[in-house]
């Protein structure tokens, strides 16, 4: 966890020479700002309370000066949580900030999708693809990839007025030649392999590439 690591410079960056640490970025963002990096990816902090937090965090970085280490975050967290939160969010609330933080300084959310962008340009047709996925804002990801990838049902087609499909499936104007479908259910670990990993909360998605 968190809390258990040694306190070290906030930096969060992958690598160090590309961008600014983020105790230089917090120093830059406004509330609103900071409020939807936080809500990007804590999909247990529902509205406000993305927002209560970062007025918070930058009204206590205002008043003491900027978060420089990792303790010091940890800190601030660990005292707005129980302020902020209920009794669901506050034991939790220090790990997804950061990961919130580390995600978006790094671009992990352009680099996923970038790359189901590549595999799908690359895979022939009916290829599939196999990602497993341990945190929600890349099963949100995959989601979202599929919907804008994903071929209007003759159903649909039927129900609907044309002039709405394009609106409605993004793919139709694509330009690109397949559709993506999931070829199966999402998959997820059995009650034994929890009980013989916890490490193994993730989830299975298998992508097909359908030509059109």
């Amino acid at each position: 966890s968190i809390k258990g690591k040694k306190d070290g410079p906030l930096d969060l960056r992958m690598n160090q020479q590309v961008g600014i640490p983020a105790s230089e970025w917090l120093q830059t963002v406004t509330a609103g700002q900071l409020a939807w990096v936080i809500g990007a990816t804590c999909y247990r902090l529902e509205a406000p309370l993305p927002v209560r937090l970062a007025e918070a965090l930058l009204q206590r970085q205002r008043e003491r000066g900027p978060f420089a280490t990792t303790g010091q975050l940890v800190t601030a967290l660990e005292e707005f949580g129980k302020e902020l939160t209920d009794d669901r969010c506050r034991d939790v609330l220090t790990h997804p900030v950061f990961v919130a933080l580390r995600v978006f300084l790094n671009r992990e959310m352009q680099q996923f999708e970038a790359a189901l962008e590549g595999i799908f340009e690359r895979l022939k047709p009916h290829g599939r693809c196999v990602v497993i996925c341990f945190n929600r804002w890349e099963m949100a990801a995959i989601r979202r990839f599929v919907r804008e990838h994903e071929a209007p049902s003759a159903q649909v087609r039927e129900a609907l007025p044309q002039a709405r499909w394009a609106d409605l499936y993004p793919s139709l104007a694509n330009g690109k030649r397949y559709w993506v479908r999931q070829a199966v259910r999402p998959v997820k670990p059995t009650p034994e392999e929890l009980r013989r990993n916890q490490r193994s909360k993730s989830m299975m998605f298998v992508l097909e590439k359908v030509p059109r």
